[in-house]
């Protein structure tokens, strides 16, 4: 199988919210990565690894929005984070060996 790595990016992306008000809610992009893993079933492997990899990349935004007093917008994660974010996790423990060449080879 092939995954389309940018089909599951940008629809990764898309269950996102086009702003958040992190300098009021310390906790918000926590609390939006639990709904969106509790939304996606047990078995989508591939999206859950995707929400977890993307609320990842947010970090680095997060921390500019918060230093800056600014919101967030999770819309300016660009695929090039998400991937490099993808590929830490699927390396992180060899249970994704078959995922990681699947990754890879996409």
């Amino acid at each position: 199988m092939i995954i389309d790595k940018i089909a599951l990016f940008e629809t990764t992306r898309a269950l996102w919210p086009s702003l958040v008000k992190v300098c009021d809610e310390p906790n918000a992009t926590h609390e939006i990565y639990r709904r969106n893993e509790d939304a996606t079933s047990p078995g989508d492997d591939w999206r859950q690894l995707a929400i977890w990899a993307f609320h990842q990349a947010l970090e680095n935004h997060e921390q500019l929005a918060l230093a800056k007093g600014l919101p967030l917008h999770p819309g300016e994660v660009c695929f090039a984070e998400f991937d490099l974010r993808m590929r830490a996790n699927l390396n992180g423990d060899n249970c994704w060996l078959d995922e990681r060449a699947e990754w890879e080879g996409s």
